[in-house]
């Protein structure tokens, strides 16, 4: 018995180890596991719906694109005002049959207008929490991911003395407004991929005005949101309309801004085939189901902690033998 209580010890904090922090590790690989399809709803204006000279693509045709290169589906649907603030888009009511709660996505992403997180941080913190939020958190999927579209710096940098300091500003913003949503939500970190390129590109390499996307912008963007909604680096996709060696720095710089794994939902109900959804009314989709939330111990967890209890229990059995040996041979 007292072997037995000796042995029991190492096996209990073997035990421990291996299970103890089971659900940070599976939640680990669950927002890794890669999803094979998304469903998508894109508010916003010119920033997203600018078109590439290529192939009159916007940014979510791409990205649809990309991941059909990978075997992938992307169904989306776009509630764009080309010009207007978030605010004007809903007094237009522009948004709104988009968020009625019928259909529930996988992703929303939000795009506000191109400086007014910077000029206006009131503004654009209580349009995204007091206008949008209440019914984006209707229309998400139960396990859905409500982006936040990063803005990127304009080539005029006023009212900053520096492009340092206006990126700052757009990255504390940000993260500002993503404590304030109480709706899961991520940044979609475009405003660091645009500087990463930015490194070694001219501003008209990304921006032909100044502000809105060039064609090589748009595919930087599609990149970025591919490892978003996927959770997968964007190394490899298709180069598309660029050439393979454009592609690839693209590619590269999006997958140094964005973190991996990266939190993903199961895949879509609504997902169809790759590009806008054929589905005449706003609201045509169905609800996306939710998988279960995993529990227990990890199979690879489990092994290791009995082959470590086993080990300590061999090792006490044999140091009580020794013992018995000894007290044997002195009695």
């Amino acid at each position: 018995m007292k072997l037995l209580a000796r042995a029991a010890a190492p096996v209990v904090i073997c035990l421990l180890f291996a299970c103890g922090d089971v659900s940070q590790l599976q939640t680990h690989r669950s927002s890794g596991a890669l999803t094979s399809s998304a469903n998508v709803l894109f508010i916003g204006n010119s920033l997203t719906a600018v078109q590439s000279s290529a192939t009159g693509e916007d940014l979510p045709a791409v990205l649809a694109r990309l991941a059909s290169g990978r075997q992938k589906t992307l169904t989306y649907k776009e509630a764009i005002d080309l010009g207007h603030t978030l605010q004007e888009s809903w007094a237009a009511q522009i948004p709104e049959p988009f968020l009625t709660g019928a259909t529930h996505y996988d992703f929303i992403v939000l795009q506000e207008y191109s400086t007014l997180a910077v000029q206006n941080p009131t503004a654009f913190y209580d349009t995204a929490v007091s206008t949008y939020q209440p019914s984006i958190a209707r229309s998400l999927a139960s396990s859905g991911t409500l982006f936040l579209f990063e803005n990127w710096a304009l080539t005029d940098i006023s009212p900053f003395v520096t492009r340092v300091a206006y990126t700052a500003a757009l990255d504390a913003n940000y993260a500002t407004l993503s404590t304030k949503l109480s709706t899961p939500n991520a940044i979609a970190p475009l405003s660091r991929a645009f500087e990463k390129v930015l490194e070694t590109k001219p501003q008209s390499y990304l921006m032909y005005d100044g502000k809105h996307p060039t064609d090589a912008a748009i595919y930087l963007n599609a990149c970025v949101f591919y490892a978003l909604l996927f959770g997968e680096s964007p190394a490899g996709l298709p180069p598309l309309y660029l050439s393979a060696t454009e592609a690839a720095f693209l590619q590269d710089a999006a997958a140094k801004v964005v973190e991996f794994p990266v939190a993903a939902p199961d895949a879509g109900v609504d997902a169809g085939i790759p590009g806008k959804s054929v589905d005449p009314s706003p609201d045509g989709g169905s609800d996306a189901s939710s998988a279960p939330s995993a529990s227990g111990c990890s199979s690879s967890g489990t092994v290791a902690g009995w082959g470590f209890a086993l080990a300590a229990l061999a090792i006490f059995a044999r140091r009580r033998r020794t013992a018995n040996g000894s007290a044997a041979r002195n009695e």
